[in-house]
């Protein structure tokens, strides 16, 4: 399990072109809370982070759908899952190695320098309507875990250079525009925003809030269970089968 991690590590980090713009495009959403900045009447936590999640989160599912999904493919590409398998590697540390790795990579891009960003300012504006900011951190965590569990558990599956990234970006793109532009349309699909909200994707734009209600907490919770139990499912029968191109 260790050798696969390091060496999931290693061919992520010298991924080529893939790694350097990922990290570059992953401080892009935090110059969204700053554009917005001048147009607050009055600047605090709450209305930075607010924005942060509302621009910052279409930005991260648009770009994290096509760069870390291509990162992750492009080894499937070169096809040394081929030798994963066939120096006997057990299934579940291969899925689980490139979970621990690209939750890492993630966090360490778009989680770790959010945080201290925003922990900066609030030395220099005032909460706001933020009530609970531990929570809103940790509900901004684990819905980015979950966008990146799905996005590698996705590629696993498919394991093309092309329609891993094409699926996840159109999977991730479209949810969030039918769910920010629907409700300004009409209030008769209400039961589709409501399928929407289960969505890691929708959740990173709502998961701001001057108080939580119980009902996103568990939302949020068991969308990542959820996801995670079908998708490692249907991702480790995809490698029993050792049906690779």
């Amino acid at each position: 399990m260790t050798k696969l991690i390091k060496a999931e590590l290693y061919r992520s980090v010298h991924s080529g072109i893939f790694f350097i713009i990922f990290c570059v495009f992953g401080l892009f959403p935090l110059t969204m809370p700053f554009v917005a900045i001048p147009d607050m009447d009055e600047v605090n936590i709450f209305h930075i982070l607010l924005s942060y999640a509302q621009g910052g989160g279409f930005l991260i599912s648009g770009y994290v759908g096509i760069v870390l999904s291509a990162m992750i493919s492009n080894m499937f590409q070169n096809r040394t899952y081929y030798y994963e398998i066939m120096n006997g590697a057990n299934t579940h540390h291969i899925i689980l190695s490139k979970i621990i790795v690209y939750n890492c990579i993630t966090t360490a891009v778009l989680i770790i320098p959010a945080i201290i960003t925003f922990a900066i300012m609030s030395n220099h504006y005032p909460l706001g309507n933020l009530n609970q900011l531990w929570l809103t951190v940790i509900l901004g965590a684990v819905i980015i875990m979950n966008f990146t569990c799905f996005t590698v558990f996705i590629n696993m599956i498919i394991r093309h250079i092309l329609g891993g990234p094409v699926l996840v970006y159109t999977v991730s793109i479209l949810p969030v525009m039918f769910y920010m532009t629907i409700p300004e349309i009409t209030d008769n699909y209400k039961w589709l925003t409501n399928i929407l909200s289960c969505m890691p994707q929708t959740q990173l734009i709502e998961f701001v809030k001057p108080e939580y209600e119980t009902a996103f907490i568990i939302k949020v919770i068991c969308s990542f269970v959820v996801s995670f139990a079908v998708l490692y499912t249907l991702t480790y029968i995809s490698y029993k089968k050792k049906k690779f191109r």
